[in-house]
């Protein structure tokens, strides 16, 4: 009788152990797949992180592309304020124009900003959403474009075209192509992005 109690007992440690090992492989086995969630959950944040800041650069270098036509189609603050506000759904619809990945898809708002916007500056705010199947990712960040013919009005412009003498509208003339060749516009100098908010 001595001998059966013994095998009982070794039955049941051998199915005790066997459940020991088997919870601790399960518990492994959960930490593994959930180590590789995390993981690929930080992989598909940094690739949308990338994608956001991706589309923002592109954004940037069609703005320097219009900012640089209004420049050449504009003479005076008062043109190029009213191109960019006036005009503004114009200006953001060419801005905002690029084109989607196969994997990612991406869309970008951008508004005009009355409440900061002065003849100086004009002000817009640009949201960025980049999506991979089911993750997502938004970007904002503001810019502002400073008005290169700031306290050049219609009136400076007249006084070359009526002046009173020839020697005035040469002289005048002169001082403008110096001003020319010494002052050249660049757009990169004008567009500035600050507020750079991830969501």
């Amino acid at each position: 009788m001595l001998q059966k109690k013994s095998k009982g007992s070794i039955l049941i440690m051998s199915v005790i152990t066997f459940s020991i090992i088997s919870l601790i492989c399960i518990t492994c086995s959960s930490l593994i797949l959930s180590n590789n969630r995390i993981g690929e959950l930080e992989y598909m944040t940094e690739k949308l992180k990338e994608e956001n800041i991706g589309a923002i650069e592109l954004i940037y270098s069609n703005m320097l592309k219009e900012v640089k036509n209004i420049i050449e189609n504009t003479k005076t603050e008062d043109e190029f304020y009213n191109y960019l506000t006036k005009n503004s759904s114009i200006f953001i619809e060419k801005v905002k124009k690029i084109e989607n990945t196969e994997s990612t898809s991406r869309t970008v708002n951008m508004e005009y900003d009355s409440s900061l916007s002065t003849k100086e500056y004009i002000h817009y705010k640009v949201s960025v959403r980049s999506k991979i199947n089911k993750y997502d990712k938004y970007a904002i960040i503001s810019v502002k474009i400073k008005n290169p013919w700031l306290g050049k009005t219609e009136e400076d412009s007249q006084e070359l075209s009526e002046g009173e003498n020839e020697e005035q509208v040469e002289k005048l003339n002169d001082i403008e192509s110096i001003e020319e060749e010494v002052i050249e516009i660049s757009e990169g100098d004008l567009i500035t992005f600050y507020n750079y908010e991830e969501k």
